[in-house]
């Protein structure tokens, strides 16, 4: 009983927010309507000056920890000028760390106005800043705990500063961000310090009071920038935006600059292998095209032209590298990467089998029908996909959201659906399945969607093939003519379909009743639990969740954080009634897009842009997603 009053008095003089048992509804509840909405318990608005953040931490030193929720609100410090935001204060030195934010405006930073020319320059602009603030952060040791060793559990413990370190691509955040052109902000964790669950107060002041200033001084004020280097990365994304948007009027789908280095440094790397083992991407000259830089200069380099191109060649000789290249020139990329210069169509989508992959009522008839049973592939359902239903309706599904490009390689894909022979079609009279080379060329003359595809061993995609590239040793040779030759050689019957077939259009319904708020545990799946978990685990029951391992295009946990706030957005948008997928999508816009800014409003520091069609890949995979007529 004691125990029960001591809380109630806690939280009744500090606050109820912030603690670790959050389900859905509490802090981290989305809004459909309000896409950008902060949470319910945004912190008050208590105006304090710096000296008081001394003050407030010598009062509390030795309280209890759930006395630090008397810090909740802003602080201005003088000399840079800035206000410190404490948004969010964790439970207990186990919880979560606490969420804050540095407001600095704009005018006091010194960076040039240019740079609030457009929303391509601001995520650029905060882009550097935020691996400025990350570098200062491991530089200075801010990123270890005070209690970093075996100290147990009464020893002192937390301290460490984090912010959302970016990789190689330049991508909207909610790490740093600017609110039109008056303020700047970066937002950061810091899991405040505690001996056992008691508060250290002159730590917490070393920690918020003269380590965070270092880290803003250094982040932010253009006097301590490298300012050649600032601009060079800003001027690099825009230039990467603008050779991107060059590819539609010219009938590209992709674009690979001479010199670019396309390998990485491993397999498991995102680095860019060592120049001087890299060969050179360089251009044959049959597809040499030259696309033009704001500045007016000049960038030749391969152009695929749309339509339905292959990318062949020996073992190891860089055909799916290229293809990844192609498959991440959706988004920009930092200089130095190598791939700053590969530019793709924005709405290209890599497509891979997904065996095991949960399917709901999605239109598989162009590739799969008269299934035994007569299974309706009009509305194809299954928690259990193979890897050819899985992979039709990934196409499908890419399609219905738009996508205009599909990218494939045969290593990642059921060849079933691929491509049939001509002896299996003599075999086989009763085969469901119609492969995509008999549907690629009816798919771009009815909804001019392109295909690349990497081919090593299915010979027949020569036939339908507009453009064949050979990979050799890492160079790219033009060899549609030789091809062309060798299919009338070795002719071959693939069976072609004029017309493509039905695409899906979907009215969805996503509930999450009885679950806890969606959370990203890793960077390919967000974790859904039940509101009331079993006592018993079961190691037959698999994670419950949504599992996003078939979108190779993914490269932050920030971006499954984002999905992961956006399915409430769309339990709440789709409460009243189904929708259309399409509609669904229009309504979440303003958090999605990779080269406009995310809203100022959303919350904390560790969001990341993702497109529309990943969304929708994500709500798709979603078990128990209900489609209506």
């Amino acid at each position: 009983m004691e125990l029960t009053r001591r809380g109630e008095y806690y939280k009744n003089k500090y606050g109820r927010g912030g603690g670790r048992g959050r389900g859905r509804g509490g802090s981290h509840a989305f809004d459909a309507s309000q896409p950008s909405q902060a949470p319910t318990d945004q912190p008050y608005r208590i105006d304090r000056d710096w000296n008081q953040l001394h003050a407030d931490l010598h009062q509390i030193d030795g309280s209890q920890y759930g006395a630090y929720h008397q810090l909740r609100g802003q602080y201005h410090h003088v000399e840079p000028t800035f206000t410190l935001s404490v948004d969010r204060v964790q439970g207990d030195p186990y919880a979560p760390p606490s969420q804050v934010r540095c407001i600095m405006p704009w005018q006091e930073t010194g960076l040039p106005n240019d740079y609030l020319a457009s929303d391509i320059r601001k995520v650029a602009a905060c882009d550097l800043i935020t691996r400025v603030a990350a570098d200062v952060i491991r530089e200075r040791h801010m990123n270890r705990g005070i209690g970093d060793g075996n100290v147990g559990w009464s020893g002192p413990k937390g301290g460490a500063f984090n912010i959302n370190s970016p990789g190689q691509e330049v991508l909207p955040r909610t790490s740093a961000m600017i609110a039109g052109s008056e303020t700047i902000e970066l937002r950061f964790t810091v899991s405040l310090p505690a001996a056992g669950r008691r508060i250290l107060g002159p730590q917490a002041w070393q920690i918020l009071g003269i380590n965070l200033v270092e880290m803003i001084s250094q982040s932010l004020l253009h006097r301590n920038l490298h300012s050649d280097k600032l601009r060079e990365h800003v001027m690099s994304v825009e230039r990467q935006h603008a050779l991107r948007a060059q590819l539609l009027p010219r009938g590209l789908i992709a674009f690979i600059a001479n010199g670019s280095i396309l390998p990485r440094a491993s397999g498991a790397a995102a680095l860019p292998m060592d120049s001087s083992n890299a060969v050179p991407f360089k251009s044959p000259k049959e597809a040499e095209v030259s696309l033009t830089c704001l500045d007016g200069s000049k960038v030749q380099g391969m152009g695929i032209p749309r339509g339905i191109t292959l990318l062949t060649g020996g073992g190891f000789h860089g055909k799916s590298t290229l293809l990844e290249a192609i498959e991440l020139g959706i988004y920009n990329h930092i200089p130095g990467d190598g791939r700053e210069s590969v530019v793709t169509d924005p709405t290209a989508v890599k497509i891979r089998a997904e065996d095991g992959r949960s399917v709901s009522a999605v239109d598989i008839s162009p590739f799969i029908a008269n299934l035994p049973g007569n299974k309706d592939t009009k509305t194809f359902s299954t928690d259990d996909a193979s890897g050819s239903t899985s992979m039709a309706a990934n196409i499908q599904e890419a399609m219905e959201g738009g996508c205009k490009t599909v990218l494939i390689d045969e290593d990642s894909s059921a060849t079933n659906l691929l491509v049939r022979d001509q002896r299996m079609q003599s075999l086989i009279q009763k085969e469901p399945i119609t492969p995509l080379i008999s549907k690629a060329k009816a798919m771009y003359n009815e909804h001019g969607v392109s295909t690349i595809i990497v081919i090593g061993g299915l010979g027949d995609w020569l036939t339908v093939s507009d453009n064949v590239i050979l990979m050799d040793s890492y160079i790219p040779r033009i060899i549609t003519d030789q091809a062309k030759a060798v299919v009338e050689r070795y002719p071959s019957l693939v069976a072609q379909d004029t017309t493509y077939g039905t695409l899906p259009e979907r009215k969805v319904r996503l509930s999450l009743r009885g679950f806890k708020s969606p959370h990203a545990t890793r960077m390919n799946f967000i974790g859904i639990r039940p509101q009331n978990q079993s006592p018993v685990d079961d190691p037959a029951q698999g994670e419950a969740g949504v599992d996003l391992s078939g979108l190779d295009q993914m490269v932050e946990i920030g971006q499954t954080r984002s999905i992961a706030a956006m399915l409430e957005g769309v339990e709440k948008a789709t409460a009243s009634q189904a929708l259309p997928l399409s509609a669904l999508l229009e309504r979440m816009d303003s958090n999605l897009g990779l080269e406009t800014c995310l809203p100022v409003s959303l919350f904390g520091g560790d969001r990341v842009a993702v497109r529309r069609l990943e969304l929708a890949a994500a709500i798709s995979r979603f078990r128990g997603l209900q489609v209506h007529d």
